[in-house]
C-alpha cells in the first residue's frame, strides 16, 4: 500500500490518510483505525483530503478527492460517532483531483483536477429528506494550466470570495478566479515550480514547494518572494522536497524530502530548526501538522509501497527542560531575603520565560522522538 495524503482534524482527534487503499481514519488518542464507510474501489487512489468545519454540523466533515475524478464526503453521526458517506460525485472531464478547499462562510467547496478543470460546489441539506447534497456553481476548463492546489481567498470578506489556483510548471502560474463564475481576474507567474501549496492568510502569505529547490515563501499583496528554504537533494536531477505545510500558527514551515527526512524551517529567519529522521532513505510525500495535548506535532509518512504495510510517524515537541542548578539557585534566593527582589527581576523571570517559536534570538526547543511509528497493515 502507499499513502499519498494526510489530514488531521483541528482538535487532533482523528487522522485521515489517503492512498492506494482509499481513505482511512485513525483515532489519534489510542492510535487505532476507525471504521470507515468504504474502500477505494473503482474510484481509485485517494490523492487529496480536507477536513472542513461546516454549518449545521457538530463535527468536522471529511472531503476526499480521488485519482479517477471522484469527490465524496464523510460525516460522523452525532449519536453513534460512526462515519457515514453522505454523497459522492464524479466530476466532468474526470481526472485526478489535485486540490480541495472549503469556505465555511457559505458552505462552498472548490476543487481542481489534473485535467485543467476548476469547479465550485454549494453544499446544502435537502429540506425534505434532510440529506446533504452538492450543487454545481460553475465548472471551468483553463488552457495552459494544470492545477496543483486551490484555496479560497480568506482575506476577502465578501460573501462570494475569490478562488486562488496554483498551477504546475516552471513559471508557477497563480490564477485568481471570481468566486461566482470562475472568470479569471488576474494571473501571476511566481517564477518557481509549484508542486503544492499552503496558505496563511492571517499573515497574507503562501508557501509553495518547489520540488527541485525547496519551499518558497511569497507575500500575496505585493506579489514578491520573501524567502527560499533549501532542502538537500540526494538524487541528482530528481525532485527533493514534497508536500509543504505551516506549523505552530504559521511560524514554521514543514516539508519532506526524497531521502526520508523531514525539515522544519523558521519562517522569519529561514534557518533549519530541526531535521527529523524516519530511519529509511525513502521519499516522504505527505506531511501534516497539529496540536496534540497542547503541544505542536508533525505527522509524516513515506510514499512508497512496502509489502502491504506503511508507517505513519508522529513527532511531538519536547518541553524545554529546567536545569537543576536553576532550581537550586531559585531556592537559595528565597532564603536570602535581602536579595529576593534582585533575584526575581534578574534571574527567575529570565529562567522561567519560555522561548517563543519563531524568535530568532533564542534557541528553538527540539522535537521529541517519535511517539507513534505505526505499521498500518493492509485490510
Amino acid at each position: 500500500m502507499s499513502i499519498l495524503a494526510l489530514a488531521v482534524t483541528e482538535n487532533a482527534k482523528t487522522l485521515a490518510t489517503g492512498g492506494s487503499q482509499g481513505t482511512r481514519l485513525f483515532n489519534m488518542s489510542n492510535m487505532t483505525e476507525v471504521k470507515r464507510p468504504s474502500g477505494a474501489g473503482s474510484r481509485g487512489h485517494t490523492v487529496s483530503l480536507l477536513w472542513a468545519r461546516q454549518t449545521e454540523e457538530h463535527h468536522d466533515v471529511l472531503y476526499s478527492g480521488t485519482q479517477n475524478g471522484y469527490f465524496f464526503c464523510w460525516r460522523q453521526d452525532k449519536e453513534s460517532k460512526v462515519f457515514e458517506e453522505t454523497f459522492a460525485t464524479q466530476i466532468t472531464h474526470a481526472g485526478e483531483i489535485t486540490g480541495l478547499a472549503f469556505d465555511s462562510t457559505n458552505n462552498r467547496l472548490c476543487l481542481c483536477s489534473r485535467t485543467d478543470v476548476v469547479q465550485s460546489w454549494a453544499i446544502s441539506k435537502d429540506a425534505n429528506t434532510g440529506m446533504w447534497k452538492a450543487t454545481n456553481i460553475f465548472s471551468q476548463k483553463y488552457s495552459n494550466l494544470v492545477p496543483r492546489s486551490i484555496t479560497f481567498a480568506a482575506f476577502d470578506n465578501s460573501s462570494d470570495r475569490d478562488i486562488i489556483v496554483f498551477g504546475s510548471g516552471h513559471n508557477g502560474p497563480v490564477y485568481t478566479l471570481r468566486g461566482t463564475s470562475g472568470e479569471r481576474r488576474s494571473e501571476w507567474n511566481i517564477g518557481s515550480y509549484i508542486g503544492g501549496a499552503a496558505v496563511d492568510w492571517s499573515e497574507g502569505v503562501f508557501c509553495v514547494n518547489d520540488p527541485y529547490v525547496g519551499p518558497a515563501l511569497f507575500r500575496y499583496a505585493n506579489r514578491t518572494k520573501t524567502r527560499t528554504f533549501e532542502v538537500p537533494r540526494e538524487l541528482q536531477g530528481g525532485p527533493c522536497s514534497t508536500d509543504v505545510c505551516f506549523g505552530e500558527k504559521g511560524s514554521t514551515i514543514i516539508t519532506g524530502s526524497d531521502h526520508g527526512k523531514i525539515y522544519a524551517f523558521d519562517v522569519r529567519s529561514g534557518d533549519t530548526v530541526q531535521t527529523l529522521e524516519t530511519g529509511r532513505a525513502k521519499r516522504v510525500k505527505a506531511v501534516a501538522t497539529a496540536e496534540i495535548g497542547g503541544e505542536p506535532a508533525i505527522i509524516a509518512t513515506h510514499s512508497y509501497t512496502d509489502e502491504g504495510f506503511q508507517q505513519i510517524f508522529v513527532w511531538k515537541r519536547a518541553r524545554s527542560p529546567i536545569a537543576w542548578d536553576t532550581v537550586v539557585t531559585f531556592l537559595q534566593a528565597l532564603v536570602l531575603l535581602g536579595f529576593v527582589i534582585f533575584v526575581y527581576q534578574n534571574v527567575v523571570e529570565k529562567m522561567w520565560q519560555q522561548p517563543k517559536w519563531g524568535q530568532t534570538s533564542r534557541e528553538h526547543p527540539k522535537w521529541d522522538e517519535t511517539i507513534w511509528e505505526e505499521s498500518v497493515d493492509s485490510l
